[in-house]
């Protein structure tokens, strides 16, 4: 009798290990992915599975936004290479019109360049038209100094159809870019977007990097402050 109660704790014990490798081996497999977490794959650079998940909120209107987005642009074969390739980072842009719904003067600049980006991603062409709309905006003016900060000389003459103009440089037919821009889909999905990102996002631009948070880009920092950003995300994952 004690050799077969002996077995059967012994069966036992097999029984729970097994199981408690099975849940194990199940967790692991159910666990959500980078990937899961995005709100939009087409606005990402990176492997879907990345270990590393790294969101950046901003908007067109945020002159340090794109102080930030322009410092990733002109330095982008090494940021591949060496962040998102070399340390396995999955990098998302969710542009919102943050500084239309909740900033202090409502710009209409905000909306349209959410409105250009959200159109032009519908046709798999976000990182097009984002860094046309970063090197349209630098070239008229924040390389003159105008719109770079709440001191400087704000921009005064942005219109619709200067979001249109960058669309028509990334190969969409102008009425039809424009139509997409006015429709009351685009509105809405921009306006849900922006209330998804107002619940964490307190200002723009604002970095979900792993664990590390922050809000905030100074118009003087270059790629040393972007890339302090992102090591920062990588020592706090």
């Amino acid at each position: 009798m004690k050799q077969a109660g002996k077995i059967v704790r012994i069966v036992g014990l097999v029984v729970v290990s097994v199981a408690v490798l099975m849940l194990i081996i199940l967790s692991a497999a159910t666990k959500p992915s980078s990937g899961d977490k995005v709100w939009d794959s087409r606005t990402t650079v990176g492997s879907l599975n990345a270990k590393n998940y790294y969101v950046q909120y901003t908007d067109l209107a945020c002159p340090y936004c794109s102080v930030f987005s322009r410092n990733l642009m002109d330095n982008f074969e090494e940021f591949k290479r060496d962040y998102i390739e070399g340390k396995d980072i999955l990098y998302e842009v969710r542009v919102t019109d943050f500084l239309y719904e909740y900033g202090e003067h409502k710009t209409g600049m905000s909306r349209w360049g959410a409105a250009g980006t959200y159109c032009a991603t519908q046709e798999d062409k976000f990182w097009e038209y984002y860094h046309a709309a970063l090197k349209s905006l630098w070239k008229d003016y924040h390389s003159k100094g105008i719109g770079v900060s709440k001191e400087s000389p704000m921009i005064e003459d942005m219109t619709k159809d200067y979001w249109v103009k960058i669309g028509e440089k990334v190969g969409f037919d102008k009425a039809e870019f424009a139509s997409c821009m006015d429709s009351g889909e685009t509105v809405e999905a921009i306006q849900k977007n922006t209330a998804k990102a107002a619940k964490s996002a307190n200002g723009m631009p604002y970095f979900v990097f792993n664990k590390f948070v922050s809000s905030g880009f100074d118009n003087n920092w270059g790629w040393d402050y972007v890339k302090e950003y992102l090591d920062a995300g990588l020592r706090a994952n």
